[in-house]
């Protein structure tokens, strides 16, 4: 079994090519840049192109059965998923496993969520089995935060109160790879959550015991967050962020009552903590 890997570089997707390696698949990953491809397992294959070049997609395709689509933020995420998507049906692929968020009523209008539903909606109405690994936030995203936690002293993502059950990327790349190699191979929706709920306050009373300093939570003020930020991210990634948060803050990302770990994850999972200790060291 041939797997194209998109996003295979990042974060998530490079754990997903190491576990795919070690079940025995083959594994091309496309790319705009060969030099990323250098620190995966030398059987890799990378397949360069350019998501925003549609033409150069399909030749990345040849003798592929199996897809793995992780898409990076970005304003054309829904034009790349959809081309993407198109090319696979051209070639016949047998099976796709896509990374979505976690999500709910409230969130049709979030830029994040409605570029993921038009890319889940061209595959899900094909011939191929697919899978959808609903992921609730990454704990990653906070190495972007280090000038706020460290110099300014501030937690400043606003994910409120309710809770979020964010995950390591580590721990999603394992499930990605267990939903592509697992027989039979199930299509469906499966949401994957970290091992415990998470607030502002309590992101940020971690930091500030790590550190060995006070960090306190930014709060939930987007106006003044989108403030404290406008020169940190460009104006479509802001108002895009806005409404994800003021739906964090409502809804929390919860597991449903009663809903166990998905047995996509590994046995045990990395904790916020274990993760802050690792990053704060690097700092």
């Amino acid at each position: 079994m041939v797997a194209l890997v998109f996003g295979g570089t990042g974060k998530v997707g490079s754990v997903a090519v190491r576990h795919l390696v070690s079940k025995g698949r083959s594994v091309r990953v496309f790319t705009h840049s060969p030099d990323k491809v250098a620190g995966l397992p030398d059987d890799v294959e990378a397949a360069v192109g350019d998501l925003d070049k549609p033409e150069t997609i399909s030749p990345a395709f040849d003798g592929v059965d199996e897809v793995v689509l992780v898409l990076a933020v970005n304003p054309n995420e829904q034009d790349r998923g959809l081309a993407v998507v198109e090319a696979a049906k051209a070639a016949s692929v047998k099976r796709l496993v896509f990374i979505s968020l976690v999500h709910g009523p409230g969130t049709e209008e979030v830029p994040f969520y409605k570029s993921k539903r038009a890319i889940e909606a061209a595959f899900m109405h094909s011939d191929m089995e697919w899978a959808v690994i609903r992921s609730a936030s990454f704990f990653q995203s906070d190495a972007g935060l280090k000038g706020d936690i460290v110099d300014k002293g501030v937690f400043s993502a606003p994910i409120g109160s309710t809770g979020v059950h964010r995950i390591d990327t580590r721990d999603v790349g394992y499930a990605v790879a267990e939903a592509l190699t697992r027989e039979p191979f199930k299509t469906g929706e499966f949401c994957i959550f970290g091992p415990e709920p998470l607030t502002g306050e309590s992101i940020a009373a971690i930091y500030a015991e790590l550190l060995g300093k006070p960090i306190r939570y930014g709060g939930d003020d987007l106006d003044k967050w989108a403030e404290f930020k406008k020169d940190g991210f460009p104006e479509w990634s802001l108002n895009a962020l806005r409404p994800m948060y003021a739906y964090t803050q409502k809804c929390g990302m919860l597991p449903e009552p009663g809903e166990g770990k998905s047995n996509l994850l590994p046995e045990n999972l990395i904790t916020f903590r274990e993760f802050a200790s690792e990053m704060v060291k690097s700092w």
